[in-house]
Order: C-alpha cells, then sequence, then structure tokens
C-alpha cells in the first residue's frame, strides 16, 4: 500500500489547479466490479480456467497493480499493449468483459465501440501497412482488486481506449478515446458510415455561423496539426503530462456566443458525454461550466478537409483531430486536468479511508 501513496502523491503535484471532475455511483461500481472479479477467476484457475492454454499466464497479463506505470500508458494506435485480448478469452470471459463495457457504456457509447471495432475489417481488406487486424485484438486489463474499494481497469485497442477508475463509489472516465478509421466509409456495404459524423458535423455548424470578431478568435489556424495535442504516440514518457501546463484554451469564449451557438456546443459535449451510462454521464454534465469552455478550429471548414477543433475549460478538455487520410481518419480524446486515471479520487480516498 506504501507505494500507492508514493504513486498518487507524485501525480499529484504535477497537476494544475482545476476542480476534479468524478460520478458518484454504487450501482455502476457494482455491476463492473462483479464481471470483472469473475473474469479475473476465471484466469486464474477457477471453473473454466484458461491457464494451460497457449502457452503462458494470462493473470500476469489480465492483473496488475493499481499503481503500476503500465496504468498511464494508454494508446489508440496498433501496438503491443498489456492485458488479456478477445480473441485469447473462451466465450464466457468474452460475455463478462463485454458485461463490463455494458455497465460503463450507454447504449450510444457501446454501439459506437463495437461499430469502431468492427471497422477493423475494412482495414484489414484495404489497409498496406501490414499491421495485424481484427476484432478480437482489443484487450480488458484490470489494476488492483475489483472486490477492494480502489480498483481500475481498461478497454483498449486500435481507436478505442477507455480507462476507468474506482474509489469505493466515485468512477472517473478519462483519458476516454475513441478514433475511427475511416471516419466516413465510402465503398461497400456500410458506405455512408460515418462514426463520428454528428459530432463533427455540429462542430462545422458551429465554426460556419460564427461572424467577424467570433470568428477571427475562434480559427486559430489555417492548418491543422498532425496530431491530438495531449496525444502520447512518439512521446517520451517524461513528456506525457506536458499538456497540463503548456495546452491553454484559445478560441472564442462559449460565453459570447448566442443561444443557438451555445446549444450546439452543448451537443458537441453530449456526444462525448453521453457514451457513458447515464449515471456517470448525469454527473460530468453537471460539473462541466459550458460557458467557461473556450472552442477553437483549426485547418480548413469545408467538409472533407484535414481540420481539428477543441473544447476546453477549468478541468475540462476534447480534442477533435480528422487529419490523416486526406480528413478521413478521426481521433478523438476527453481528458481531465485534474483527474485523469482517477489521481485526485484515488488520493482523496487513500487519505481519508482506515487502511
Amino acid at each position: 500500500m506504501q507505494r500507492l501513496v508514493l504513486w498518487v502523491s507524485c501525480a499529484m503535484l504535477a497537476l494544475p489547479a482545476a476542480h476534479a471532475q468524478v460520478a458518484r455511483s454504487s450501482g455502476v461500481v457494482e455491476a463492473m466490479s462483479a464481471p470483472a472479479s469473475r473474469l479475473l477467476e476465471s484466469v486464474s484457475g477457477g471453473p473454466g480456467g484458461i491457464e494451460q492454454m497457449a502457452g503462458f499466464d494470462r493473470e500476469a497479463s489480465l492483473s496488475f497493480p493499481l499503481d503500476d506505470s503500465q496504468r498511464q500508458n494508454w494508446q489508440f494506435w496498433p501496438a503491443v499493449r498489456i492485458g488479456l485480448s478477445l480473441e485469447q478469452m473462451t466465450g464466457e470471459q468474452r460475455l463478462l468483459a463485454h458485461e463490463m463495457l455494458s455497465a460503463l457504456l450507454s447504449s450510444a457509447g457501446y454501439l459506437k465501440a463495437t461499430t469502431i471495432m468492427q471497422l477493423e475489417q475494412i482495414l484489414l481488406d484495404t489497409d498496406l501497412g501490414g499491421f495485424p487486424r481484427s476484432v478480437g485484438h482489443y484487450k480488458v486489463v484490470i489494476f488492483g482488486d475489483p472486490s477492494e474499494p480502489q480498483w481500475a481497469w481498461r478497454f483498449e485497442g486500435h481507436h478505442v481506449s477507455l480507462s476507468v477508475s474506482i474509489a469505493a463509489e466515485e468512477v472517473t472516465v478519462t483519458p476516454s478515446f475513441f478514433g475511427s478509421n475511416p471516419a466516413e466509409v465510402r465503398s461497400g456495404p456500410l458506405a455512408g458510415l460515418r462514426v463520428h459524423g454528428r459530432a463533427e458535423d455540429l462542430a462545422r455548424q458551429l465554426v460556419e455561423s460564427l461572424r467577424g470578431q467570433q470568428r477571427s478568435a475562434a480559427i486559430v489556424s489555417d492548418r491543422a496539426p498532425a496530431e491530438l495535442f495531449t496525444a502520447q504516440i512518439n512521446v517520451p514518457r517524461a513528456q506525457w503530462n506536458d499538456w497540463l501546463t503548456t495546452l491553454e484554451p484559445v478560441g472564442v469564449s462559449v460565453s459570447a456566443l448566442n443561444e443557438v451557438q451555445q446549444f450546439w456546443v452543448r451537443q458537441i459535449l453530449a456526444e462525448v458525454v453521453d457514451n457513458y451510462t447515464e449515471d456517470i454521464a448525469a454527473q460530468y454534465r453537471e460539473q462541466i461550466d459550458v460557458e467557461s469552455l473556450s472552442f477553437a478550429w483549426m485547418g480548413a471548414t469545408e467538409a472533407g478537409a484535414p481540420h481539428y477543433f477543441r473544447l476546453q475549460g477549468g478541468d475540462f478538455l476534447f480534442e477533435y483531430d480528422n487529419v490523416q487520410n486526406n480528413g478521413n481518419h478521426v481521433h478523438s480524446v476527453w481528458r481531465s486536468k485534474a483527474n485523469d486515471f482517477g489521481q485526485d479520487v484515488l488520493a482523496d480516498h487513500y487519505l481519508s479511508a482506515t487502511h
């Protein structure tokens, strides 16, 4: 337990002052912890255990200490990652993994995640990069013991990375990453499918409605960045959290927008927060001060061209980048300045709990 104190304390020292956003729900926690515990038991040799299959220690792949450094190593690109993959699981274990996802996500969020996973089949047929592609390449990893008050888990693979942290009844869900390649399917039986179409259309509708000083303030660059500013790909580990102090709100203040434009901002936020079950989403919605946010746009405003936008203010940050493949490849992430990986709630729980 001493290791946890040191890890949380060091993480907190690096954080700027910000009100940590968090949801509280004993029902959601129980709905995730029960299947997580059963999944761990099945891997470690309980009924239906698979520890003898494939010749390696699956428990070591699925279960890590809560303070393990790998917990902050989230990846959304094709990469070697820790965890037990869906394709390595038995049918019963896959059901448990999806039970955890169903407890975490709303029906819209679950559909978004599984649709992104299905796009791997399109990439398998069209991508010449040689990366392994499969719906089964998505992994579950559990940090700590789900039967204890504080633990965490992650579901991750290409273009999906969901990091969940639990301290008693408190739940945090950032970093929360959803991508899509292609952003728009342009041929075949799924032609016209746009996983992130509504969020992108709302943001473009917003930026195109701006006039004069609002527009010049909102469009901060005519070139979109090649990647999310908070992404860790090709970034040294020592710089993973630099964005906490270097990435400041820019663009037009939402408070300066008219009622209709502010409505569109709220609809974009719904596309982010409402991926999660209503118990979680409702509490995050209440904690986000919409009028304190700033909206920034980079790149072209016409549809089909590379572009980037973000909403940022207080503890909240959402980035949306559609640049690769000539503007047909989305990366989007929701971050918390104070509470990524549950750093704030885990620290508070440790200080208040009896050990």
